[in-house]
């Protein structure tokens, strides 16, 4: 199993006009590794998600996964949103269903495969209702098995836990992330929660705003599973917490060609 991400020179701004959202963006993320994004709000980093999953274009610079330009979407690299964004009048094995229909896998190995991943999320005996009988978390829970149904190499992550409960959220982070190293999938998390960062991620990668870009990159040398009160945990914690204060400025943005205007990004 593959799932190697490069981005080479990304530089992307939404009109000729506006400010430069990302500058010189240029990272890699190995097969099967758990990187973090992590900035305040405005830096870019969904826009840099989208642009990895294809659903952006790059103004400039390109991205690469297993060494194939990305220029659309694709079932090899799923993405996982804020809201679960779940089909209400489908049941939950049927939007699980989805994208093995859409790829012409035959009724008996969806049913299969549907079934092995609602026994994953712990929703097997859910499996006929529809979304909204669900709890928020659980909801999240179909989309990840959605997006795991077509055996991606890449998950994308867009702050999918954000609008959930404490404890529901610290479930999910845990079993996201143990899903991903026992099968292999790399995975990119955009975030702005320090201890979520550190609690899923081996590397975590900081990004400044006005413009966009990576300012600094923080090793999480933890073993797993992890927990919040390890001293350990902690060291890193506040490390990162340091390199994150760091991307407070006071600077206008500027565009790709180095102007500078007070056009406001709609960048997250």
């Amino acid at each position: 199993m593959s799932g190697s991400i490069s981005v080479d020179y990304v530089s992307h701004q939404f009109s000729e006009t506006a400010e430069a959202v990302l500058v010189d963006i240029n990272l890699n993320v190995k097969a099967g590794e758990l990187v973090s994004l992590i900035g305040r709000s405005g830096c870019g980093k969904s826009t840099l998600l989208h642009i990895m999953s294809g659903l952006v274009d790059p103004s400039e610079g390109c991205v690469r996964i297993d060494g194939k330009t990305v220029i659309k979407p694709s079932a090899r690299w799923n993405m996982m949103f804020q809201k679960a964004s779940l089909f209400p009048w489908m049941s939950i094995r049927e939007n699980v269903a989805l994208g093995l229909k859409f790829a012409g896998i035959g009724k008996k190995e969806i049913s299969s495969k549907v079934d092995e991943l609602l026994d994953l999320i712990s929703l097997t005996e859910k499996a006929d209702v529809k979304p909204r009988s669900l709890s928020g978390g659980q909801q999240q829970r179909v989309a990840l098995a959605r997006s795991l149904a077509t055996s991606p190499t890449v998950l994308l992550l867009d702050e999918p836990f954000s609008a959930l409960d404490t404890f529901t959220r610290s479930a999910l982070q845990q079993d996201v992330a143990t899903i991903c190293r026992q099968k292999g999938i790399t995975m990119v998390l955009v975030t702005h929660d320090i201890d979520e960062a550190v609690l899923m991620s081996d590397r975590v990668l900081v990004m400044d705003q006005n413009p966009g870009r990576i300012i600094d990159e923080i090793a999480v040398d933890l073993s797993w599973p992890r927990k919040h009160m390890n001293q350990d945990f902690q060291r890193v914690r506040e490390k990162l917490l340091l390199a994150f204060k760091g991307t407070e400025k006071t600077e206008p943005p500027r565009t790709l060609d180095g102007g500078r205007h007070g056009v406001e990004s709609s960048a997250a």
